[in-house]
């Protein structure tokens, strides 16, 4: 099975990029980057953004039949949890082979966003238009598989991404190529970060930066502040963070002023 390394987003935190009407907008999942082969109507095999292979995690996946016989899909494999995609008590419960329980409790669904090959027709040199055209023409969409959904007005996707605290919005060119390998400045992110201050009680420098413990409102937390070696206890620290699991915030960092919008 050849080696194809997906095309990645560049981001940003411009939202004046939202109400650019030449743009595409999604919401961008939060789940497992996946490069889907198939072969004679089914998946035969997934491969993650390291080129691990990953199908026998997801082998509901299986029984997905499409309308063509070869081809290569670029998706994210997702757990929803109250209507949203959710990696950390989600999509991190199918890293392994699962249980009958696990199936149950953690489904896996493919939402499919781009498609580099479908039988002799190779699109990678292709617009996105013409490439998104291509999936709603292919792509079956039913109990674990959907055809990721294409907004014109960014903004009130944004509004909508706030509203259900979703990952964020992903921009896409009508125009654009699919440039494998390659970080795309056609293709962005815009991620809804919150900020919050963090009152340090407590620090644990490490090799990776510095973890700290704290409070919020008299509420105990803990993050992970990567590449800061210098944090003093009794400071405190303005962070942007994706969201909260417990106590834990998913991927904080130390706020920057040009992200301060």
């Amino acid at each position: 099975m050849a080696t194809i390394k997906p095309m990645l987003l560049t981001e940003t935190f411009d939202k004046e990029i939202l109400v650019d009407d030449t743009k595409i907008f999604q919401i961008k999942e939060n789940g497992v980057r996946a490069i889907l082969h198939v072969k004679e109507g089914k998946i035969v095999g997934i491969r993650n953004r390291a080129n691990n292979p990953i199908l026998y995690q997801f082998p509901e996946l299986r029984d997905i039949e499409f309308p063509f016989s070869t081809g290569i899909l670029d998706a994210e494999i997702c757990v929803y949890k109250n209507g949203k995609s959710v990696f950390y008590g989600g999509i991190d419960k199918r890293r392994s082979a699962p249980s009958e329980d696990t199936l149950k409790e953690y489904p896996a669904k493919l939402i499919i966003f781009d498609v580099l090959k479908i039988d002799s027709d190779v699109l990678v040199m292709k617009s996105y238009k013409e490439r998104y055209d291509q999936l709603c023409l292919n792509i079956p969409e039913g109990p674990n598989i959907e055809l990721s959904r294409n907004y014109t007005d960014g903004k009130e996707l944004w509004d909508k991404v706030m509203r259900e605290n979703q990952e964020g919005v992903v921009i896409k060119s009508p125009r654009a190529m699919y440039e494998l390998g390659k970080r795309s400045t056609q293709n962005i992110k815009l991620k809804y970060y919150k900020t919050t201050d963090i009152t340090v009680d407590k620090v644990e420098p490490n090799s990776a930066g510095t973890k700290i413990f704290g409070k919020v409102d008299d509420i105990e937390v803990e993050c992970q502040l990567a590449g800061i070696f210098d944090v003093e206890i009794g400071s405190v620290q303005k962070i942007k963070y994706l969201d909260i699991v417990g106590k834990r915030f998913i991927q904080p960092t130390k706020v920057k002023r040009e992200q301060l919008q």
